[in-house]
């Protein structure tokens, strides 16, 4: 009998199955009222909110520790918790990282899920998690204890991350997608903005406040999690739990083993251990080998968990490396301002934060623009080059900032900073868009996504790298012994402690020499971006709902729709011009007789 019914609702549910299928081939949207698409985006926006804070209060002062001690002691949110919960230095920097490590594990793996056993079953339960991890954190009395609760937070944000842009491919068309996706990145950088202000505020006068960083953002998830059970399951027919069998489960583990030991020897290298180490090195070994059984393994199976169309065009995949930068630099400014500000010019949480604000502030109404103008044009070329330019220029500007930099310069700075994100945030996900079949949209915004945050993890890694190889070279110029320089926080205190003031100031110029350093390099990875995009394809955006014609199909509008191609095709039309001219004034005299 039981094996009856089994049989039986496996006969409905299959026919559901297959039309979602169908319909996700044709680019069909689900049949859903303005006001329900407007309460999904309300859910989501606020969930986006609440991940950019969690990212923002608590590890943009992360790498503070290392710099503060130079001028004197002031306590931040994560020194806060660190000395409540004896953290170590290694352990404290973990907090941070951790985060972001396990929201890009957890992305592609939440993405595949949607596709299975569908949206909603598959959002509610990455909001569970978050919250769980949410409370763990806030009940922590050990720091082993607030890693975990990290841990099972980041994976509870990578599920709505990885929904979002299929969420969004859902219910709307290319044209109208950009603007919608652009106030969603608003909520994000909402979240940013207020993330480094009550983070510092908090924390200001008590350490045992900190905890409140976590408590406050459980009343905005729940209300979210009610919304999106009511609100979501407009995939009926893609509920079918037993089809989690078909996960690309070895793709999964290939991918964990990939990732971990990518991005965790990337941040113990210069910190807990030295680079040349086993350590550093086998992770290294190890994940290099995994990323090519993946790639590999990801050729053979008929569904991928990374889908092939995705990686077909040359366009897609430099805007791919484009968001993996962007993420890198995004987070270099938020941790190694925070080291300028706290460290250098000596400024309270509370007040680095506000001094924060031109670069974060501006993202908003930029990703804002960008969107819209996407929306009513279809063209966003010049905000991809422009903001790379900008992005440029700015890394490099910064190189001139020290201790006696004027406040006036540092805020003009980094509002022109804070510009450059803007812009930049939303136009790469306008250009996979562009450039990928209409079924596959929803995961191209959903690999820009993970790429970015894989970048967010990179950038924390590469920071660290190159400001504590940069501080030891300038630190041994001071005579330091192999011990003192065996750990960045450990020599400063250290000096700060044996020294005297005239050798604080010498501890400081190194400190400023190390950021200065990482500043340059800002500039050339911002500057090797900018080079991947005047190559990629920037086709304008189709105001057809089924989105833009396969790129086999218009072969001729290849080169033309790269920078590069339409200033090769101005220049050599200019000269085809003069010629022409030039040969019509030669033959001016001449006419044939009727």
């Amino acid at each position: 009998m039981a094996n009856t019914m089994a049989e039986k609702i496996e006969e409905v549910a299959a026919p559901l199955a297959s039309q979602d299928e169908v319909q996700e081939q044709h680019g069909d949207k689900p049949e859903l009222s303005h006001a329900r698409k407007m309460s999904i985006l309300i859910v989501m926006n606020t969930v986006s909110l609440v991940q950019s804070f969690d990212a923002t209060c608590i590890c943009v002062a992360l790498p503070v520790s290392l710099s503060l001690p130079v001028v004197k002691p002031s306590p931040t949110d994560i020194q806060s918790l660190a000395r409540e919960l004896n953290a170590s230095f290694s352990e404290s920097l973990s907090m941070g990282s951790v985060f972001l490590l396990a929201t890009a594990i957890a992305q592609p793996i939440f993405a595949e899920m949607a596709h299975v056993i569908g949206r909603r079953p598959t959002y509610v339960a990455s909001l569970v998690v978050f919250i769980a991890g949410t409370v763990l954190c806030g009940i922590a009395k050990s720091s082993v204890m607030l890693l975990a609760g990290r841990a099972v937070q980041g994976v509870g944000s990578g599920g709505p991350q990885a929904l979002s842009g299929i969420i969004h491919a859902d219910m709307f068309a290319i044209r109208e997608r950009s603007r919608w996706m652009s106030y969603q990145h608003v909520s994000w950088a909402l979240g940013t903005i207020a993330g480094p202000l009550i983070g510092g505020a908090v924390v200001q006068n008590k350490d045992s406040q900190w905890r409140w960083i976590f408590w406050c953002t459980l009343p905005l998830l729940g209300s979210s999690l009610t919304g999106a059970m009511f609100l979501l399951g407009y995939d009926k027919g893609k509920r079918n739990l037993r089809l989690i069998k078909n996960l690309d489960w070895v793709g999964i583990l290939l991918y964990i083993i990939a990732s971990v030991s990518l991005l965790l020897p990337l941040t113990w290298g210069g910190s807990r251990f030295p680079w040349s180490s086993a350590a550093v090195i086998v992770p290294l070994i190890a994940s290099f080998l995994a990323f090519l059984g993946l790639g590999f393994y990801e050729k053979t199976i008929k569904k991928p968990m990374f889908r092939k169309s995705l990686f077909r065009h040359r366009s897609t995949v430099l805007q791919f490396a484009s968001a993996t930068i962007h993420g890198s630099l995004m987070w270099m400014v938020l941790y190694y301002l925070a080291v300028y500000f706290l460290g250098i010019k000596g400024q309270t949480p509370l007040m680095a934060g506000v001094w924060a604000l031109p670069a974060t502030i501006t993202v908003a109404p930029m990703a804002a623009v960008v969107g819209i103008v996407a929306y009513r044009t279809g063209r966003y070329m010049g905000f991809l080059l422009g903001g790379w330019a900008l992005m440029v220029t700015m890394f490099g500007v910064m190189t001139i900032l020290d201790k006696d930099t004027p406040t006036w310069v540092i805020l003009v700075m980094t509002l022109f900073l804070g510009i450059a994100i803007g812009l930049l945030i939303p136009v790469m996900n306008l250009g996979v868009q562009a450039t990928v079949r209409e079924e596959d949209a929803g995961h191209a915004i959903s690999m820009i996504y993970l790429l970015r945050t894989m970048g967010q993890c990179m950038g924390i890694a590469i920071g660290i790298a190159v400001f504590s190889v940069q501080l030891e070279k300038e630190l041994g110029k001071l005579g330091l012994d192999t011990a003192q320089i065996n750990n960045a926080l450990k020599m400063i205190k250290a000096s700060v402690e044996h020294g005297s003031l005239g050798q604080q100031e010498h501890m400081m110029n190194a400190v400023v020499k190390a950021l200065q350093c990482l500043w340059m390099a800002g500039s050339i990875l911002a500057g090797l971006a900018l080079i991947l995009c005047l190559f990629a394809r920037c086709p304008k955006l189709p105001e057809d709902p089924h989105g833009p014609v396969s790129a086999e199909l218009m072969p001729e509008s290849r080169f033309s729709d790269t920078a590069i191609g339409r200033v090769w095709y101005c220049f050599s039309g200019k000269i085809l011009h003069k010629a022409t001219a030039l040969s019509n004034q030669s033959s001016g005299g001449l006419s044939l007789p009727n």
